[in-house]
């Protein structure tokens, strides 16, 4: 092979390396991992998504049970209807999320920003809140359960919109 064959063929492949850098390796089962993507209905359980950016997302009824989303930036996604049963939000940012109806069941949220969160009508039976920020949330008709409130006790069974 010439020189310039070489030269060619190096450039080339340098081009197609660079080109595979800039790809984003962050699609799962369908979803662009990104801010303000639409992955409603998707089907997420168990994913690794920690730290990830899903700002403005549209995950309306996605299926995260068991999903990874620790430290994630989560502000004002929808995930509506959805299920993020036994995922693990520690640390994530869900300020102005939409949880409306979402099953929360044995969620971790200790330590996440869950400010102005809508959680009506959202199931968080054994849900853990210990120390989360919940400033503006609202709970109206939720399910909480045996949920662990922000300040440590254990919600009593019956606790509906309200720890008791």
């Amino acid at each position: 092979m010439t020189l310039s064959r070489l030269a060619t063929a190096a450039l080339a492949a340098g081009l197609l390396a660079a080109g595979a850098a800039q790809a984003d390796p962050r699609v799962v089962n369908g979803c662009r991992i990104e801010p303000a993507t639409n992955c409603s209905y998707a089907k997420l359980e168990n994913a690794d998504l920690e730290g990830v950016d899903l700002s403005d997302a549209s995950l309306h009824a996605a299926v995260l049970s068991g999903a990874n989303l620790e430290k994630a930036n989560l502000q004002r996604v929808d995930l509506q209807v959805g299920n993020l049963s036994k995922a693990d939000l520690r640390g994530a940012n869900l300020e102005h999320a939409h949880l409306f109806a979402n099953d929360l069941e044995g969620a971790q949220l200790e330590g996440a920003n869950l400010k102005g969160v809508n959680f009506v009508d959202a199931k968080l039976q054994g849900a853990n809140l210990k120390g989360a920020d919940l400033t503006g949330a609202l709970f109206e008709s939720a399910d909480l359960a045996g949920a662990t409130w922000s300040d440590g006790r254990v919600c009593a069974a019956g606790s509906v919109g309200a720890c008791k």
